[in-house]
């Protein structure tokens, strides 16, 4: 009985120590392809899409967008292949790792 409780005890601990804290990260993207009222609302269903992103918000006036998500889950990469997958280069001007 003590080596099945010892054996629980290290499986617990092993698996504990392998995961990964999600961690939030926010960027910001440059979209200098925005021209129209349209473009805020096209880019940010095409993000909104990848899972692990929790919020985004694109603005025409300054031709940015701002993302907030779980980088265990999401990835930079990710996000701006979603804004070329629609018509939209991208590139980050801003980041914050908020682990």
């Amino acid at each position: 009985m003590k080596k099945l409780f010892a054996a629980v005890i290290f499986a617990a601990a092993a698996m504990s120590s392998t995961t990964v804290p999600a961690a939030e990260q926010t960027i910001k993207l440059s979209v200098p392809g925005m021209y129209c009222e349209s473009c805020p609302y096209i880019i940010k269903k095409a993000i909104s899409e990848i899972k692990g992103v929790k919020l985004v918000e694109a603005t025409l006036e300054d031709r940015t967008a701002t993302v907030i998500f779980d980088d265990t889950v999401a990835s930079i990469k990710a996000i701006t292949q979603a804004t070329m997958d629609v018509g939209y280069e991208s590139s980050v001007i801003d980041s914050t790792n908020e682990s």
